[in-house]
């Protein structure tokens, strides 16, 4: 088993209800077909799956997660929360501003914002990720599963990420390395208050603390084929971006900066 990661530990530090049900592996295809399968067989709210490697790491738009071992976290959570099917969509911006405040509070001197809908970017690179299916009985929400993949220790990237993504350790002055352990506990607790206050609250406190935390506001992106200004999001969290047409609302997109 993972030393750093080994399940007595972690329950030590955990500072909410989620993730004392945990599974660790050392390696697995990936988290979140783990995770999807504990929901179906009824694993409860809260349910983890943490594993030191993914062999066939899942990101959004069908991306695959480099998911190497000995150096991040890659880890989904069962979540049965009481909300209508359409609400789903919230549930991926409440935990990127969980994960944006965790990843703040532990690195203080850097700039972290949440790339809309799903990315978290240290310093203009993408430093975590977010994946979030769900799971119908009927016309009612059975579960969701939210999929966190975060770059703790790493310092060497592929060729077709240099430049683009980076690590907690790599933003620290000096380069000490990370306690994986305490970097999840610290990500999970973030995660569950703001999922929380969603189910309680709604949308708004969450797109409310979003706002002044998210990146690209003001500059041009590119979506499918088409070009425009990104103003920030609405009241339903959607992604309000001006075009030549008028302002159009984006509910599902994969937005990328145009550079130059």
């Amino acid at each position: 088993m993972i030393d750093d990661l080994a399940p007595e530990r972690i329950a030590g530090l955990l500072r909410e209800r989620w993730g004392r049900s945990l599974t660790v592996v050392q390696s697995t295809g990936s988290t979140m077909d783990d995770a999807l399968a504990a929901a179906a067989e009824g694993a409860g709210d809260g349910h983890v799956v943490l594993a030191d490697q993914q062999t066939h790491g899942r990101g959004a738009h069908g991306r695959h997660w480099v998911s190497p071992p000995g150096s991040d976290l890659y880890f989904s959570v069962v979540a049965r929360p009481a909300i209508e099917p359409a609400s789903t969509p919230l549930i991926t911006l409440a935990t990127g501003l969980g994960i944006r405040g965790a990843i703040a509070s532990l690195l203080p001197s850097r700039s972290v914002a949440v790339k809309w809908p799903n990315d978290i970017w240290v310093e203009g690179r993408k430093c975590a990720g977010i994946l979030v299916e769900s799971r119908t009985l009927g016309s009612q929400l059975d579960s969701v599963i939210i999929g966190i993949g975060v770059n703790v220790n790493r310092t060497e990237w592929p060729p077709a990420l240099r430049g683009l993504a980076t690590s907690l350790r790599a933003e620290t002055p000096g380069g000490a390395p990370f306690d994986r352990a305490e970097v999840f506990a610290t990500v999970l607790s973030s995660v569950e208050r703001w999922v929380s206050r969603l189910i309680r609250d709604g949308a708004a406190p969450v797109v409310e603390a979003l706002r002044p935390n998210l990146a690209l506001i003001g500059q041009r992106v590119r979506w499918e084929d088409r070009v425009g200004v990104f103003e920030g999001i609405g009241h339903d969290g959607a992604a309000l971006v001006r075009t030549d047409a008028g302002t159009l609302a984006l509910h599902t997109a994969h937005l990328e900066p145009i550079v130059g």
